[in-house]
């Protein structure tokens, strides 16, 4: 009885290494790939924002100007 409890907590054991071993390699696979397309599309947010925000500036200095010659 003890003999067949000891080999399958061993068998539960090769199955749980085999299991961290996939989630150790897909958190890689993450690490490597999703998160630098995901830094990408942050940086590009980035720059859609600065550009908007000297859009908005440039108005903004052509409205005082405006204003001051008027």
């Amino acid at each position: 009885m003890s003999e067949s409890l000891d080999r399958q907590n061993q068998i539960d054991i090769v199955q749980l290494r085999g299991e961290l071993k996939l989630l150790s390699q897909k958190l890689d696979v993450i690490k490597t790939t999703d998160l630098h397309h995901i830094q990408k599309s942050i940086d590009m947010t980035s720059k859609v924002l600065w550009g908007v925000g000297f859009l908005i500036l440039g108005q903004l200095v052509i409205a005082i100007r405006v204003a001051i010659l008027a």
